[in-house]
């Protein structure tokens, strides 16, 4: 909770001061990205929402971004987003890059609840690593303003500790299911 408390305080910081800034003329410009994500793998195909916010100098942006991902484990990814764009035309290719922490937000329903049968059992999920690569169109670029359509590849790591009662020792042990969720995401989205 105090992760996701700085992260909005660090927008929201980022967001003040680039207004504060922002003048025609200056090269750095403040931008958001906003998407709706949908996530195809192995598993499932379900959707997301994503929020990147940043400056772009050039052809070039880097921010920050958070989300949430409901592919298999609800999550909320927090990571750093790098982008490169080509051209000088209304309609603009872009590479993109983002890395950072799979922060879990997992669902009640997949917490292990005491039951006769497994009663002196308890799960605890684990945060891991969040990456995702791509490229992208930014369509009908005016005034900073675009349409913003990508196809990437993204891997959604994490991990669960599954404790329970061994009734041969009557001890406890610890079992680690690690999970690695490996997607294409296609995300539409406006840039502003």
């Amino acid at each position: 909770m105090i992760r996701r408390l700085l992260l909005l305080s660090c927008c929201f910081y980022c967001f003040t001061v680039a207004n504060s800034q922002q003048t025609k003329g200056k090269q750095y410009r403040f931008q958001s990205i906003n998407s709706l994500v949908l996530l195809n793998g192995d598993n499932s195909v379900t959707g997301g929402l994503q929020t990147v916010n940043g400056f772009a100098k050039g052809n070039f942006f880097i921010g920050v971004g958070t989300g949430l991902d409901y592919y298999s484990y609800r999550s909320v990814p927090v990571f750093a987003d790098f982008r490169y764009q080509f051209g000088h035309k209304v309609n603009k290719v872009f590479l993109y890059g983002d890395a950072g922490i799979n922060c879990n937000w997992v669902q009640e329903e997949f917490h292990t609840k005491p039951t006769i049968w497994n009663g002196n059992q308890s799960n605890k999920f684990k945060n891991g690593l969040y990456t995702d690569a791509g490229i992208g169109l930014n369509a009908g670029v005016k005034n900073g303003n675009a349409f913003v359509l990508s196809l990437g590849y993204s891997k959604k790591n994490m991990a669960e500790e599954v404790t329970q009662l061994d009734w041969r020792s009557n001890e406890f042990q610890t079992d680690t299911r690690k999970y690695r969720f490996n997607r294409i995401v296609f995300k539409i989205g406006f840039r502003f």
